[in-house]
């Protein structure tokens, strides 16, 4: 039998019994759009995530001061004398002691001031000596020293307190992902002049700031040469929520401390470090805090600073992310084997009504093999259609979601569309028809048609 005649025959057979073919269609359409929808709001998410957390220097390394905290055994000591009345029942003194050990506990208050005064730790910091160190590890491509600190900017009359963030001109449009609006990026041998980002350009004041303006940063003036592109994506916001709004020189900032703030030398709040394209990240780590342990003297039980990439941080979320959908599908999943206990209830039924008929082809010619085709490709357009359905109203469920959460949010709306799931989702509505049909399609093939034709 030709494979036109075949289709043909299927099609007819999905024609006569509408209402059942539906009721089975619906069962598909519930498990592929619960499944598409499902895949491609976290594979959506992900991306989102992803950009989000790249926004703060995603294949950056960065290096920050951390002094260590030890207790000493003359602060065990103290802290155990700060509670005589507990330490007497301990030891089983008598109460009279107890009033002695109250007047030594003043004495010990005191002492303790003294010596909290005279032996403070010194706070850690990042210093040009830092630098030269890392400089002679063979996988750094960039080095870029960041130098923070709050300002009140003012511009038209109005006033902001902004998160300043000091950069080496000359490194950090290399490393940085961010793309520029207006204007252009700092540039080596920089002074003076910023980069705003665009909330703090276009929504923080009344009038809109503009390239070449000037902006006073704890009164002194400042060149707008730059504005940096807005964050995009439902989850865009939080890069100019958390992140820095202006960008400017490194030694810059340093002029807008007071002169009780002014360092005494040369410190960094940061480094961020970017490797050459195909370094090995976690040897590249410990080569640097090797060579920082021996630069600043230090051993690992001492370490006074501390070495994060943001690549493990988006690894460990995408992971995660990843995880939770998987598992997810795998739930909504479930309901593609109802989907496909319906195809095969409905086959079963269509083996038993087409039984005359079915002798009938078999005694005009008809082979085993055509008999079975035609029952699969029945089983397989019901699913066909059921999968299609299903993809889009999966689609179009991911669209309202994101769309009543960019009006929420005030962000653009984005189209959403996963090829994979799509993908996926065809091959497997076919296949689970073909599957749930395969059993009817063979009892009916292995008809006897002598048997059929008296079948009433």
């Amino acid at each position: 039998m030709k494979t036109g005649k075949i289709l043909k025959i299927a099609l007819s057979m999905v024609k006569a019994n509408k209402l059942r073919s539906w009721l089975t269609i619906i069962g598909v359409i519930i498990g592929i759009a619960s499944v598409m929808a499902i895949v491609t709001t976290g594979e959506y998410f992900e991306k989102e995530v992803t950009e989000t957390l790249e926004g703060f220097g995603g294949d950056t390394i960065t290096i920050v001061a951390s002094t260590p905290f030890h207790i000493t055994d003359e602060e065990f000591v103290i802290e155990n004398l700060e509670d005589p009345e507990e330490s007497s029942e301990y030891s089983g003194v008598s109460s009279e002691i107890n009033i002695e050990t109250d007047r030594g506990k003043k004495e010990t208050e005191t002492d303790m001031s003294d010596y909290l005064e005279s032996d403070s730790i010194e706070e850690a910091e990042l210093t040009k000596m830092d630098v030269f160190a890392l400089r002679s590890i063979p996988a750094i491509e960039y080095i870029n020293v960041n130098v923070e600190k709050d300002a009140e900017l003012k511009f038209g009359g109005e006033s902001t307190w902004v998160w300043v963030k000091g950069v080496d001109p000359g490194v950090w449009p290399r490393i940085s992902k961010k793309e520029l609006e207006q204007g252009r990026m700092l540039k080596a041998g920089d002074r003076n002049v910023v980069v705003l980002s665009n909330e703090l350009a276009k929504e923080s004041f009344g009038k809109e700031i503009r390239l070449n303006q000037m902006i006073l940063l704890n009164g002194k003036s400042y060149r707008v040469i730059g504005i940096l592109e807005e964050s995009g994506g439902l989850l865009g916001g939080f890069t100019g929520l958390f992140g820095s709004s202006v960008y400017m020189p490194y030694q810059d900032v340093y002029s807008l401390a007071s002169d009780e703030d002014l360092p005494e030398r040369e410190t960094y709040s940061s480094i961020e470090l970017k490797l050459y394209k195909g370094a090995d990240y976690s040897s590249s780590i410990q080569e640097i805090e090797n060579k920082l342990r021996i630069s600043r003297r230090v051993n690992e039980d001492t370490q006074d600073f501390y070495v994060n990439s943001n690549r493990e941080a988006i690894e460990g979320v995408r992971k995660l992310i990843n995880g939770l959908t998987a598992f997810l599908a795998f739930i909504a999943g479930i309901s593609l084997l109802v989907g496909s206990t319906g195809i095969a209830n409905t086959m079963f039924t269509s083996v038993l009504e087409k039984t005359k008929e079915i002798g009938i082809m078999k005694a005009i010619g008809a082979k085993n093999r055509d008999i079975m085709l035609i029952f699969l490709c029945n089983s397989a357009m019901i699913s066909l259609v059921g999968g299609i359905i299903g993809i889009l109203l999966g689609t179009a469920a991911v669209q309202a979601v994101l769309l009543f959460l960019s009006i929420r949010m005030n962000v653009p709306f984005e189209f959403a569309l996963s090829l994979k799931a799509a993908f996926v989702a065809t091959f497997v509505s076919i296949l689970v028809g073909l599957i749930a049909g395969l059993v009817p399609a063979k009892n009916a093939s292995e008809l006897k048609p002598v048997d059929a034709l008296r079948y009433e």
